[in-house]
C-alpha cells in the first residue's frame, strides 16, 4: 500500500509538473496570437467603416447588451443619420435596416482582418512549436564527438563512389592523359586498367581488395553466398584464384576442366603432384616441412614436431643429390624402411643423431610423428600430368585459371596436412615474386579453422599485397581461430584483414569480438533529471550533460542478425553500414568430389616394405633397441619403436640394400634444378674407429665398446658377419647373466658413437674421487 501511494504521490506532482510547464511554455505563442488577431481586425474594421458606420455598429453592441439585461424595451435610442436624429424603440434597433447594413459591414472587415491574423500566426505557432519540439529532442540527443561511425548503406555507398571517382580520375589521368574518359569500359579492362570488385553489393574502396578481408559468422548466416559473388567477378575478368573449398560448392559452381585444377588426394581429378615439384631448395623443404608438421602435430614438446621437420628435410635433400625425388621413394626410405636403412641414409647429416640405432626409440617416435602427420603423401597419385603449385602462381597455365585445394569434411583427417602445404606453398611463391600494385591471384578460404597453421598466412596478410595477392578468409567463430593460432597470433590476423563482413554469429566471444572490430565511439548526452516537493517553487526539471564511451553494436545485436544481414566496415576511416545479402543460384557445372580408387598396398606396409636390420648378437635387430627417449613406447612390439622380425612375419628373412635398389618407384624423379655438393652430397660418413653396440634390456641409453678395449681384435668377416668369437662373459659389464639379467657399463666404458668417430672421448679412465655424471 505504502508502494501505491508513493506512486500517486509521485505522478501527481510530475502531472501538475508538467501540465504548468506546458502551460508556460504554451502563454507565449497564445498571447502573441491574439495580439495578431487583435490589431489586424482593428485595422480592417476601422478602414472598412465611417464614423457613421461605427456609431450604428456600436449602438447594435449596445442594443444587444441592454436586451439581455431585459431592461424596458421601449425605450427609444436615437439612431444618427443624415439630415437628422433617429428615434426607434430599443427592442426594435437591431433590426432597423441602418444597423443591420452597418452590422454586416462590420462583421465582413472582422472576418477579412481574421483571415490574415489566421494567415500570419497559424504558421508562426506552428514553427515555435516545431522549434521548441526541435529543440527539446536535440538537447536529449547524443552527439558524436569521435570514434568510429555507423551509416546507412546508400550513404556508404554514396561516399565510397565519390571516392573512388577521384581516385580514378588521377590515377586514369596519369596513366592515359585527359582522354581517358572517352574508353568504354571493356576498353579499361582490355588496357588492363584497375575497377573496384565489390564486396556484399558494396564497391571496395579503390585499391583496397589488397587490404585483405575477413568474412565472420556461424554457419548458414552467408560466407559462401559472399565469396561466391566475389568468385564470379573474378571470373568475369579473367583474373586468377587459389580457393580452398571444403563443402565443394565453388567447384560444382565455377569449375572448368578446361583451365582449372583441384588438388585433393582423393579425388579423381588430382594431378599428379610431388613435394620435390614444389621445393626447389632446402629453405623450400623446410617450408613444406613446417606446413606438413604443424606445431601441435607431436604433443606439448616441440622437439618431436622440430626433429620430425629436420628428419622430412634432410631425407628430401638425400633422394634430391641420389636422382630419386619422388614421392613413392620418400615413402619408402623414410615411411616404411626399417630404421636402420634410415640410419645409412642419414648417416653424415645432421638428422644424424635423431635416427642413431643407440636411440632407437627416440629415432622411431620421430618417425611417428612424421608418419602421423604425412601419410597422405602415400595416397597421393602416381601417374598423370605432373603438376607444380609454384609453376601455377608463377603463371603456367591457362588465363584466368583456378586453383582449388578440396577436401571433403570426412578426409580432412587425412588430407588436411597436404592441403595446408598446398596453401603455404601458393602464398610463398607468390610472395617470391616480382612486387607489383596490380592485383594478380585471389586467395580465398571458406573455412579458415578447418586447415592447419598456415606458417606463410602471416607473413602473406603483411606482405601479399605488395605482390599482387588479396586474401579472403572466412571465420565461423573466434575460438576456432585461437585454437589454431593461439590468442596473440588469431588476434594478429584479424587485425591485418582490414575489412570486415560481420554476419550472424552464434557465441557471445565471437560476437565480442566483432563488436570490437566494428568499433566504439564516444558522444555525449543530456541526463534528465526531475526534483519535485510541496511548494510548487521546488518542482523542476534539470538537464546534466554527460560523456561516455560504447560499441556502435552490441554483440547481442550480432547475436540476433537474421541469415544474410550483417554490417559491412572498410578500412581508411569509411563509417560501417548494414548490408543484405542476395542469394544468387549458381548451376552446377561439375561434380564437387569424384572419387579416386586407392590401392590397399599403399595405405599400409605392403609385402617387402620394410628392409630388414642386420641381427645384433643378442638375437634382436639392432633398430628395435628400446633406448633412449620418447613419448611411448610398447615393448610387446606395438608402439613406434617395434621393428623386429616378428612384427613382420610375412617379410622376407635376407633383405638388405640389394632389394632397396631393385625396388624402384614407378613415379619419374623430378628433375630438380639443383644439385647438392660437397659434403652434403656425399652423404659418406668420416673414418671412425670400430665400437661393438652392447644390447640392453634397461630403458637407460645404450653404450658403446671400443673393440680395441672391450675384446681381442676380431677378423674382418667376424666384423662383417657381425658374429663373436667367444662366449660372452656374464661377469664383464654390459654382458648378459642369465641369473642376473643386463649389467650396466662402467664409465670409461659408456662411450657413444658419436664420441667415438670424432676422437673426442676420455681416453683414460675416469678418477675414483670425480663425481659420477648421469645423463
Amino acid at each position: 500500500m505504502r508502494h501505491k501511494l508513493v506512486n500517486f504521490t509521485r505522478g501527481s506532482q510530475l502531472i501538475g509538473h508538467f501540465s504548468f510547464m506546458f502551460a508556460a511554455g504554451l502563454k507565449g505563442p497564445l498571447l502573441l496570437a491574439l495580439a495578431t488577431f487583435g490589431s489586424l481586425i482593428w485595422w480592417r474594421v476601422t478602414a472598412a467603416l465611417n464614423d457613421a458606420e461605427s456609431y450604428l455598429c456600436w449602438m447594435r453592441i449596445y442594443v444587444a447588451g441592454y436586451t439581455w439585461f431585459e431592461f424596458d424595451p421601449s425605450k427609444p435610442v436615437n439612431l444618427a443619420r443624415d439630415g437628422g436624429p433617429l428615434l426607434v424603440p430599443i427592442a426594435r434597433a437591431a433590426n432597423h435596416p441602418l444597423i443591420v447594413t452597418a452590422w454586416a459591414k462590420c462583421m465582413a472587415a472582422v472576418r477579412s482582418g481574421a483571415l490574415v491574423a489566421a494567415l500570419i500566426t497559424a504558421p508562426a505557432t506552428l514553427a515555435f512549436g516545431w522549434a521548441a519540439a526541435w529543440f527539446g529532442r536535440r538537447s536529449k540527443e547524443s552527439r558524436h564527438e569521435r570514434g568510429a561511425t555507423l551509416s546507412t548503406l546508400p550513404a556508404l555507398i554514396g561516399e565510397i563512389e565519390a571516392h573512388n571517382r577521384a581516385e580514378q580520375a588521377s590515377e586514369y589521368r596519369r596513366l592515359l592523359g585527359r582522354g581517358w574518359r572517352l574508353a568504354s569500359a571493356a576498353e579499361r579492362r582490355e588496357a588492363n586498367l584497375y575497377e573496384p570488385y565489390h564486396l556484399a553489393g558494396v564497391p571496395f574502396p579503390w585499391r583496397l581488395e589488397q587490404s585483405h578481408a575477413m568474412l565472420i559468422g556461424t554457419t548458414g548466416t552467408g560466407k559462401t553466398v559472399a565469396l561466391r559473388d566475389l568468385l564470379r567477378q573474378v571470373r568475369g575478368r579473367g583474373h586468377r584464384a587459389v580457393i580452398f573449398d571444403l563443402t565443394g560448392a565453388f567447384i560444382e559452381a565455377f569449375h572448368d576442366p578446361a583451365r582449372d585444377v583441384i588438388l585433393n588426394p582423393l579425388d579423381a581429378r588430382c594431378p599428379q603432384w610431388s613435394v620435390f615439384e614444389d621445393c626447389p631448395d632446402e629453405a623450400a623443404f623446410t617450408a613444406a616441412a613446417e606446413a606438413l608438421v604443424p606445431h601441435d602435430g607431436g604433443g606439448a614438446e616441440q622437439f618431436w614436431v622440430l626433429a620430425a621437420r629436420m628428419l622430412f628435410v634432410e631425407m628430401c635433400l638425400k633422394l634430391v643429390a641420389e636422382g630419386r625425388a619422388t614421392n613413392e621413394a620418400l615413402s619408402t626410405e623414410l615411411m616404411t624402411a626399417s630404421l636402420a636403412h634410415v640410419h645409412s641414409l642419414m648417416e653424415g647429416t645432421v638428422a644424424d643423431p635423431l635416427t642413431a640405432p643407440e636411440a632407437a626409440r627416440m629415432a622411431e617416435s620421430i618417425r611417428a610423428v612424421f608418419n602421423a602427420n604425412a601419410k597422405a603423401l602415400r595416397m597421393l597419385p602416381t601417374t598423370g600430368q605432373p603438376f607444380s603449385v609454384r609453376r601455377w602462381v608463377r603463371g603456367d597455365g591457362a588465363p584466368g585459371s583456378f586453383l582449388f585445394v578440396s577436401a571433403r569434411y570426412v578426409d580432412m583427417a587425412v588430407a588436411s596436412r597436404l592441403l595446408t602445404v598446398w596453401m603455404d606453398t601458393a602464398m610463398n611463391t607468390l610472395m617470391a615474386g616480382p612486387r607489383t600494385s596490380d592485383l594478380k591471384l585471389w586467395f580465398l578460404f571458406d573455412e579458415l579453422g578447418a586447415l592447419h597453421r598456415l606458417p606463410a598466412l602471416e607473413k602473406g596478410l603483411q606482405t601479399a599485397r605488395n605482390y599482387g595477392g588479396a586474401i579472403v578468409v572466412g571465420v565461423h567463430a573466434y575460438a576456432k581461430l585461437k585454437e589454431t593460432y593461439g590468442d596473440n597470433m588469431a588476434m594478429t590476423l584479424a587485425a591485418l584483414a582490414r575489412t570486415k563482413l560481420v554476419l550472424a554469429t552464434a557465441d557471445r566471444e565471437s560476437a565480442t569480438w566483432c563488436s570490437d572490430f566494428v568499433g566504439h565511439r564516444q558522444f555525449r548526452e543530456m541526463e534528465e533529471g526531475y526534483s519535485y516537493g510541496y511548494n510548487n517553487a521546488r518542482d523542476a526539471v534539470s538537464l546534466t550533460p554527460r560523456r561516455q564511451i560504447e560499441p556502435l553494436l552490441l554483440p547481442d545485436q550480432l547475436m540476433n542478425l537474421p541469415r544474410l544481414q550483417g554490417y559491412l566496415k572498410f578500412p581508411d576511416g569509411f563509417p560501417a553500414a548494414p548490408i543484405q545479402l542476395r542469394y544468387v543460384p549458381f548451376r552446377d557445372v561439375s561434380a564437387p568430389f569424384e572419387p579416386r580408387p586407392i590401392d590397399p598396398k599403399r595405405r599400409g606396409l605392403a609385402r617387402g616394405d620394410r628392409v630388414s636390420e642386420p641381427e645384433s648378437e643378442s638375437g634382436q635387430t639392432s633398430g628395435a633397441s628400446d633406448q633412449g627417449p620418447g613419448p611411448s613406447s610398447d615393448r610387446t612390439g606395438h608402439g613406434p619403436a617395434s621393428n623386429t622380425v616378428a612384427d613382420l612375419p610375412e617379410r622376407a628373412a635376407a633383405t638388405g640394400e640389394d632389394q632397396d635398389r631393385d625396388r624402384r618407384p614407378a613415379e619419374r624423379p623430378v628433375e630438380t634444378p639443383f644439385r647438392l655438393t660437397g659434403a652434403r652430397s656425399s652423404r659418406s660418413a668420416p673414418e671412425q674407429p670400430e665400437a661393438r653396440f652392447r644390447s640392453t634390456g634397461s630403458e637407460e641409453a645404450p653404450a658403446l665398446v671400443p673393440s680395441s678395449t672391450a675384446e681381442p681384435s676380431r677378423t674382418a668377416p667376424e666384423q662383417e658377419a657381425g658374429q663373436r668369437s667367444d662366449s660372452p662373459d656374464p661377469g664383464r659389464p654390459g654382458s648378459v647373466d642369465p641369473s642376473r639379467g643386463m649389467r650396466p657399463l662402467s664409465a670409461p666404458e659408456n662411450l657413444s658413437r658419436r664420441e667415438l668417430r670424432e676422437g673426442i672421448a676420455p681416453s683414460d679412465p675416469e678418477s675414483p674421487g670425480e663425481p659420477e655424471l648421469d645423463f
